[in-house]
Order: structure tokens, then sequence, then C-alpha cells
């Protein structure tokens, strides 16, 4: 443009005047502004920030002018929060629940236990609901109950029957913790009162929030595409008799990355034989 405008013969200044264009718009360079911020000011908002996770640059910048007892631009902390990249969307209540409460872990056979159902097809009987308790450390699967219908009754069994197999081992845990979703099964006042009988602590997860049991979750994803998927059960008493082998085979013969590629009964030895030197060490220590 401005070799255009001197091929015409006309100055800069006459051109810009002919044109109706400001003279000093045709120099202008934008420079990017950037304010170094009050280092006493960032170290408030860190603060606040960690203090009131959920405060949004409104809030905290009112906070600030309140403890401060000057004005605060709610914009000046929006530049501190970018800088920092504490910028985010605001937090959904799920978001806060998930963030809050993640999956427990157990450091020891029978601490702590998971619990569900699941569906198998069952061919001319239709669906087959399989109740199941899984140990969180050992990935053992310790109990369950398959039956058509998915009463209360069969989600009491189901833990019974684990109980009972592990009997010598969950009373060692004080208490053990049983974890189950909010199904009708797991919330109704029979299983409450049973499981105040039986022993076990109950606990149960947030609404929505199935990485909170996300043991037996996996648990069912496997139990699924390894013994369930790959065949058609003509009836329950056909599914019936596959879960039997799939028990007896994922416990002992199915091996486990997060077990260091044991099976779970395999663990369960090695476990116990740590267990028992460590306390052999520990009486010729006391001995000594």
């Amino acid at each position: 443009m401005v070799g255009t405008m001197r091929e015409a013969g006309l100055s800069l200044r006459d051109a810009a005047a002919y044109s109706g264009s400001s003279w000093n718009l045709l120099y202008h360079q934008p420079k990017p502004r950037f304010v170094s911020p009050d280092q006493s000011i960032v170290e408030w908002v860190k603060q606040l920030a960690v203090e009131r996770p959920s405060y949004g640059t409104r809030r905290i910048a009112a906070q600030l002018s309140r403890e401060l007892e000057t004005p605060i631009n709610r914009k000046r902390v929006q530049r501190i929060f970018r800088i920092l990249g504490y910028t985010e969307p605001s937090k959904t209540k799920s978001e806060v629940i998930r963030a809050r409460d993640k999956a427990p872990k157990a450091s020891r056979p029978c601490e702590l236990w998971q619990t569900d159902l699941t569906y198998v097809p069952c061919g001319v009987d239709g669906w087959g609901y399989l109740f199941n308790v899984v140990d969180a450390f050992s990935r053992e699967w310790v109990g369950k109950q398959f039956d058509l219908t998915a009463v209360k009754e069969n989600a009491i069994t189901s833990v019974e029957r684990a109980l009972a197999s592990h009997k010598d081992l969950a009373l060692e845990t004080d208490p053990l913790r049983l974890r189950a979703d909010n199904g009708p099964q797991y919330t109704s006042n029979a299983f409450r009162e049973s499981m105040k009988a039986l022993g076990p602590r109950l606990e149960h997860i947030m609404y929505r929030t199935p990485e909170q049991n996300g043991g037996i979750e996996s648990f069912h994803k496997t139990l699924k595409r390894e013994y369930v998927w790959p065949f058609e059960f003509n009836s329950f008493q056909d599914a019936d008799r596959a879960m039997d082998v799939a028990f007896a085979d994922y416990n002992q013969s199915r091996i486990h990355s997060s077990l260091g590629y044991l099976t779970p009964y395999e663990f369960l030895e090695l476990w116990n034989y740590d267990e028992e030197q460590d306390k052999k060490e520990e009486k010729v220590l006391n001995v000594c």
C-alpha cells in the first residue's frame, strides 16, 4: 500500500489525509503487553486456591479484597490463574465425588472384599443372576451364588459362602470390609442386618461411581470375556455347571499380571509362606 502511494506521487501524510486514515495507524506496531504480577498477591492466590479449591476467580478476588482490605480486581486474579495453570472448567458433582473417594487399596487378604451381581444368558431359561464376592488384595473369587432370581437372599448367601470358606482368615481381619454398590439387594434392610450378624463392615459406594468398586467390575469383565461369551448355554443347568468350572479355573489356573503372573491361589500360598517366615524371624529376634 505504501509503495502504491509513493508511485502516485503522494506523501504518506497526504495519502492518510485523502483516505481519512489515522496518521499514527500507519506506523503503529502493536506490542504484547505483560505486567508481571505482584509476587505477594500470587502467594495469597496460591494459598486461597489450596484452602478453597472450589473457589473461582471471582470468589478468590472477593476473599482477597476482604483479607487484604484493599480492592483486588477479578481480572488480576484471572491473569495469575493463567500463569499458575489453575484455569479449568468448574467440576460437576460426580467429578468432585470421584476426586474425593478413590477406590480403596487392601494390604492383606481378607481385608477388603467387593461384591456385586452380573447377568449370564441361560438359553431357554432366560437370564441367570450371578452374585459374586472377590478379594481386592489377592483377586481371589471368594464366593458366589447363581440363581434365576435376583433377590436379596442370594446376595446374602454369596457372602455367607465366602465367609464359610475363609472363616479363619476373615476372623483375623478387624474388621473385614465389604464394599457394595447401591443396588436394591445390597441396600435392603435384610442385607444390612445380615452383614451386622455375620461380621463384615458394610460400605456402599457413591451413586454412579462404579470405579469405587473397580475390582469386581474388572472381574466381571474378565468373567464375561473368558467364561461366558465364548459359550452358548442351553439352560440354567448348563450355565450353572460352567460357573462351577469357571470358579475353580479362575482361582487355580488363571494368571494375573497384577499378581506377578501368578494365580490367586499361588499368590496366597506365597503370601502365607512369607508371613510365616516373618513370624519365625520375629520370634528369633525376641529370643535373642
